[in-house]
């Protein structure tokens, strides 16, 4: 089996990939101030002192949002280091399924980098050329749709 143990240097991050009752997936428009680069995102962000990823996640998510949804499957993991607004980040991530019934997008805290917010069909996120994290994120998000989830969580790259 592999380890799935937070990395040492690395800032622990829940991510969710909610999913609304049409199979959408809820992504975030992120841009850095520094470099204006632009790429959409899954809402989530880091650990808080003693919280699990599974706590994060639905915390992230209601903070990002202001949508509630039951945090389900672990399926995807990911180790990202860059430069993001000028400073290194180093990230070991999780992203973990979710569903949502609401589709009005409200954050009650949300990041500066955020710029907005879309609900994106399995064919538009494999026809966009738009930049994803993780870039493979519309070629792995077809077996999520599907129901298909993998028996131990998959390294979905940068």
């Amino acid at each position: 089996m592999t380890s799935f143990a937070v990395p040492p240097g690395a800032r622990p991050v829940a991510r969710v990939l909610l999913l609304d009752p049409a199979q959408q997936l809820l992504l975030l428009s992120a841009q850095d101030r520094s470099s204006g680069h632009r790429w959409w995102v899954t809402p989530g962000g880091g650990l808080e002192a003693g919280e699990s990823f599974e706590q994060a996640a639905r915390r992230e998510l209601w903070e990002e949002t202001g949508l509630e949804a039951r945090i389900g499957h672990w399926v995807w993991t990911r180790r990202h280091a860059c430069w993001f607004e000028g400073r290194w980040v180093d990230q070991y991530e999780r992203f973990f399924v979710a569903f949502s019934s609401g589709l009005d997008v409200r954050p009650n805290k949300q990041d500066t980098y955020v710029q907005g917010h879309r609900w994106w069909a399995l064919l538009e996120l494999v026809a966009a050329t738009d930049d994803f994290a993780p870039r493979r994120l519309p070629e792995l998000f077809g077996a999520i749709v599907r129901g298909e989830y993998p028996d131990e969580p998959v390294d979905c790259g940068v």
